[in-house]
């Protein structure tokens, strides 16, 4: 049986605390991601609950016959993409019908201009083509947009239409 050396020792020792110095770091790490995703997860069972207590439903239809979404039609058919005020007056108007809708969303997930312009659309029913040609990117930019935000704010994979069934219970 041989006999460890001081240095040996030493570095043995040093090791050790390394690896559980890093193990604890991890463990601490998963613990904080569980819980921010836990977080994340009562927010939007609240705000589901919420926006079956808030929503009119004489107030849905009024979106489908405000003047943005007159002209969101007929870019569609004109193959345009929409500007800064379209967004801004969309914007305004799916939060007049469904009350803090932008709020619920920002604070799930700090959104890019484009995740925000795709899941607006979501919410005023539009198909994924019509909003891949409003936002002026591909159909495929828009489908990874949408999958992307669902594992983003709920922590796991899911399909395109997993991030749409979401935004429209919101």
């Amino acid at each position: 049986m041989t006999l460890l050396t001081n240095r040996e020792l030493f570095l043995l020792i040093i090791c050790t605390v390394f690896y559980i110095t890093l193990f604890i770091m991890v463990v601490l790490n998963s613990r904080r991601k569980l819980q921010l995703l836990q977080s994340r997860l009562d927010n939007i069972h609240a705000m589901q609950k919420m926006a079956v207590i808030e929503r009119k439903s004489s107030d849905v239809g009024d979106i489908f016959a405000s003047p943005v979404y007159q002209r969101i039609k007929q870019y569609i058919q004109e193959g345009k993409s929409m500007s800064g005020s379209d967004w801004s007056e969309l914007s305004d108007a799916v939060d007049s019908v469904y009350t803090g809708f932008s709020e619920k969303l920002f604070s799930l997930y700090h959104m890019s201009e484009q995740d925000y312009h795709v899941s607006l659309l979501i919410k005023v029913r539009l198909q994924p083509k019509d909003i891949a040609s409003l936002t002026a990117h591909s159909k495929e930019s828009v489908a990874s947009t949408r999958s992307r935000l669902y594992q983003k704010v709920f922590g796991k994979k899911g399909s395109t239409k997993d991030w749409d069934d979401f935004i429209l219970s919101i």
